[in-house]
């Protein structure tokens, strides 16, 4: 599903990443891990396609990570989440369904599930910081991706938000989805992990996921 060559991103005179190398099989569950500054988050971004690597080459499915046919297959539940302020909740939600031709009720009861069925009508600048996390991965999983890449998704929620949250998590894992998880605790994710990719700070990284 993912391969990495010789990976290296900088950002002013540091490099982020460096030299990193690995292969992510379609269906695999990998953890990301390391110490911050370490370019997990980077390279989440990278595999999105939203932001272009200094050298190396990255391909998801065969294709460029930007490859409109890549971005049609992969969700990316980011941290922070981009929202927009100034729609409701459930406004938000109905933008997602209608990008992606889904039935906003469906959404509306995912959204209950993560405990969000009482703030349909409040803007999304006026949500906690948690409520505005499920609302972001909502909106970042809506279309069932067959890749999907997660940024700290645990942080922020409540018990039962992270029960629902791995609810998904194992069930996108037994239909053969490919997930890459960057969370700084295991715990959520045991039973979860095929495999792990830790980056490091030293001068040369490299990883066979």
């Amino acid at each position: 599903m993912i391969d990495i060559e010789n990976l290296v991103v900088r950002r002013g005179e540091e490099s982020v990443l460096r030299g990193l190398t690995a292969h992510v099989p379609e269906g695999t569950t990998v953890r990301v891990a390391g110490p911050n500054g370490s370019g997990k988050s980077t390279l989440l971004h990278v595999i999105a396609g939203l932001l272009t690597p200094d050298s190396g080459r990255v391909t998801v499915a065969g294709r460029p990570p930007a490859d409109p046919a890549v971005r049609a297959v992969r969700g990316f539940v980011q941290e922070p989440p981009p929202l927009y302020e100034h729609l409701t909740a459930q406004e938000q939600l109905g933008l997602v369904a209608g990008v992606w031709g889904l039935r906003a009720e469906n959404l509306r009861e995912r959204a209950a599930s993560l405990g969000l069925d009482d703030r349909f009508d409040v803007l999304v600048g006026e949500l906690s910081l948690g409520q505005r996390k499920k609302l972001g991965y909502l909106c970042a999983t809506a279309h069932e991706p067959r890749l999907v890449l997660l940024d700290e998704p645990f942080n922020g929620l409540d018990a039962a938000a992270e029960r629902a949250v791995r609810d998904d998590l194992v069930r996108w894992r037994a239909e053969g989805r490919t997930l890459i998880v960057v969370s700084h605790s295991e715990g959520p994710l045991t039973d979860l992990v095929d495999t792990s990719l830790t980056l490091g700070a030293a001068k040369s990284a490299g990883a066979d996921a």
